[in-house]
């Protein structure tokens, strides 16, 4: 029972560590996961590491190819606008489940979020690797926030899995695309009117700046808008 509990902690930790790698672009989209190769990049067995990628195949950070092994995926422009869709429906309507549960913990996880997201923006340099890993973090957490208190756990995990995939297109870019002139403005915006329960334009706010990645993204990565 031990071992076994070992092997699925081991299991857990290197699937966590593949899926930052590949949602930060440092294993490139449509890249060829070898075993042996992954074995000596995280230092751990084949049977946790296995383990690993099914996981991972099933969540849709990794493609399984049958007896081919397996691969992370390529980005497309027909998955973009899949998630980005996706999101635009689920995600709002997150938001006003938790606008109508949300109590003052929840308002304050907003505000400190909001807090933590502001000071990120102020210091941002964009073209450092390690201070993207810090934004996304940040920027997640804010997004994290506004639908915390959604009585709906599964509608919630879904958004949060949505969001982490739309999140590997900005970082397959190495660099972080966004209009640092409203970024800040367009954040307290959201915050306002989550906490002021609008129930229709809050929604619409969020909607909208879920379309601005792909709006960012189209042209660089598929020479479109």
């Amino acid at each position: 029972m031990l071992e076994a509990d070992q092997a699925a902690t081991a299991a857990e930790a290197v699937a966590h560590r593949l899926r930052q790698d590949i949602v930060a672009g440092d294993l490139a989209p449509a890249a060829r996961l070898r075993l042996k190769d992954l074995v000596e990049r995280y230092g751990i067995g084949t049977t946790p590491l296995r383990e690993a990628l099914s996981r991972l195949v099933a969540e849709g950070f990794v493609n399984g190819e049958g007896q081919k092994g397996f691969s992370v995926p390529p980005v497309t422009r027909a998955h973009l606008l899949d998630i980005t869709s996706t999101r635009q429906m689920l995600e709002p309507e997150a938001l006003r489940l938790a606008m109508q549960a949300g109590d003052a913990a929840w308002e304050d996880g907003i505000v400190a979020s909001l807090s933590v997201l502001k000071r990120e923006i102020e210091r941002r340099d964009p073209a450092n690797p390690a201070w993207q890993d810090s934004y996304e973090a940040k920027h997640h957490r804010f997004h994290r926030a506004l639908i915390a208190a959604c009585p709906l756990r599964s509608l919630a995990g879904f958004c949060d899995e949505l969001y982490v995939q739309m999140t590997r297109y900005r970082r397959v870019m190495k660099t972080v695309l966004v209009d640092w002139n409203s970024a800040v403005p367009v954040h307290e915006e959201l915050a306002r009117l989550a906490l002021a329960r609008d129930e229709a334009a809050a929604p619409a706010a969020l909607r909208h700046h879920i379309g601005t990645t792909a709006d960012h993204v189209l042209p660089v990565l598929f020479g479109e808008a």
